[in-house]
């Protein structure tokens, strides 16, 4: 991923998405992520979202990788949308990760990111990062 690129298309999605935009800080779930930094803009009308982060350990593809919840008033609250799995490169600076739902989120209450095997999981597990609106 590009991140200045990536970086851009957020801030062009914050200065022009309209009233469909929303934009909400990280919280670490308690004792799990400590010094994590960052906020989610999702834009509803067009289901596209960027997740910058500052401190978010880097990890290792192989291992395990991070995975996206998306928490949907529309749904239930215990099957929340994949937003799909990332990684974060070792770097000192943000990293600003697209999401990409699997299906469409019409109410976004919260996102979740968790620490899963390398190729995600289908039931979410607990948080290390939270976003709720």
């Amino acid at each position: 991923v590009n991140q200045f690129s990536v970086d851009w298309s957020r801030q062009h999605l914050l200065d022009v998405g309209g009233h469909s935009v929303r934009h909400w800080p990280w919280s670490a779930t308690q004792g799990s992520a400590p010094g994590v930094s960052g906020d989610v803009v999702w834009d509803t009308g067009r289901q596209v979202g960027f997740l910058p982060f500052v401190g978010l350990e880097a990890n290792e593809p192989l291992r395990h990788r991070y995975q996206l919840w998306i928490v949907d008033a529309a749904r239930d609250e215990r099957y929340p949308v994949d937003g799909g799995v990332f990684d974060v490169p070792a770097s000192d600076g943000p990293v600003v990760i697209p999401v990409r739902a699997t299906v469409p989120v019409h109410e976004p209450l919260a996102f979740v990111v968790t620490v899963e095997d390398p190729g995600g999981a289908v039931d979410r597990t607990l948080g290390v990062v939270r976003a709720r609106s």
